[in-house]
């Protein structure tokens, strides 16, 4: 039987097996219901197998073991995924789940406090005031702004000077680009506001949250309890700023009147942009919110909608790269997610657009969505 282990460094894993005979060009993958998934970043020396393991994917596999049994699965790297040369049933000791436990979230709660809100909204950002005034506008509609937050990551120019007195506004100093950093102190804020509130919902400055129902609909589903857990929306779509000719072109978004009245289109966005926006339990996310590591507790709710308006407006896109591209990224960051190269000129931009707006996927925005956003 193997045997599986982590040391001081939380971010590596071990894995003992039963043999030192073993050459080191393996592929390496833990087996669940017939499932294997990879081991990336593995090295196998003698014995022992080490694992570069930052964004726990052991712990995740393990969460949908529960009760069932896990084997680690070794194949020839060069025999395109042919018969596994070995195979073993996997013991796993308790230092995998206990660097990670959050005393603070497993402290009782049952009927020790009532919390006051329902509902609150908070986003972070740096230098995005033109987005943050329509992800202000649209979701004060659905909580008010008393119940917004931005966290202002190191702005120029502080959100204040464009949002409502009564959004509040939380300044934090901003060191090196890192999206594991951002993770991190968003995880860290959810979980403060969930001592007041029921639910919270973290977006990105960009992103609209929608029930395709109304805000009505959606305060009753969450007073009702119908979106407890982590909930990721059911529907994730680019709203896309149309720049053909022949037709009328669309301006520039205007603050105050509604998205949905001033575009026509919307792309689907990719699988990942379907992510765990609103909990009532602490989420902890990965680099980008795209994932949880509470994967068990996520669950896809049909009718909501997550609507991504990055490129709903050409200028403020154009902005935006070339912030992104100036940006000064830890060592770590840059590894696991450049950001410099996004199209930062006008005419790389425009040609961007053209090669969207071809897309076979481009399709009106629904009727039933106009006005809700």
């Amino acid at each position: 039987m193997a045997y599986a282990y982590r040391l001081d460094d939380v971010r590596m894993a071990y894995i003992r097996i039963s043999r030192s005979d073993l050459a080191e060009s393996w592929t390496f993958a833990l087996k669940l219901d017939g499932v294997e998934h990879a081991l990336t970043g593995a090295v196998l020396k003698h014995d022992t197998l080490s694992i570069n393991d930052e964004l726990c994917q052991v712990e995740r596999i393990l969460q949908r073991a529960r009760s069932k049994q896990v084997s680690l699965v070794i194949r020839d790297a060069n025999a395109g995924g042919g018969a596994a040369l070995h195979e073993e049933l996997t013991l796993f000791h308790h230092s995998f789940f206990l660097p990670f436990v959050d005393y603070v979230k497993s402290m009782p709660t049952g009927g020790a406090y009532k919390k006051p809100g329902l509902l609150a909204c908070f986003t972070h950002a740096c230098n995005d005031n033109g987005m943050l005034r329509f992800w202000e506008a649209h979701h004060a509609r659905l909580v008010g702004h008393t119940n917004l937050y931005v966290i202002d990551h190191g702005s120029q120019e502080s959100p204040r000077a464009v949002l409502h007195p009564e959004t509040n506004v939380v300044p934090l100093p901003r060191g090196e680009t890192d999206h594991a950093n951002m993770a991190r102190f968003c995880g860290h804020f959810q979980r403060f506001l969930l001592s007041q509130y029921g639910f919270v919902l973290h977006t990105d400055a960009d992103e609209l949250f929608v029930h395709e129902d109304g805000e009505a609909a959606l305060l009753a589903k969450l007073q009702g309890g119908g979106l407890t857990g982590i909930v990721q929306p059911g529907q994730a779509f680019d709203i896309i700023h149309d720049l053909r000719g022949g037709k009328p072109a669309e301006g520039p978004l205007e603050p105050g009147a509604p998205v949905s009245t001033q575009r026509s289109l919307m792309l689907p966005a990719q699988g990942i942009y379907k992510k765990p926006v609103l909990a009532s339990v602490p989420a902890s996310w990965l680099e980008g919110f795209h994932l949880v590591y509470e994967e068990m507790s996520v669950r896809q709710e049909p009718g909501l909608w997550l609507l991504h308006l990055q490129a709903a407006d050409f200028g403020l896109l154009l902005d935006k790269n070339r912030r992104w591209n100036a940006l000064r990224q830890s060592e770590a960051d840059v590894a696991r997610c450049p950001q410099n190269g996004r199209p930062g000129d006008e005419d790389s931009l425009r040609q961007w657009y053209a090669e969207t707006l071809a897309n076979g996927g481009l399709a009106p925005i629904p009727e039933r969505l106009r006005g809700k956003f």
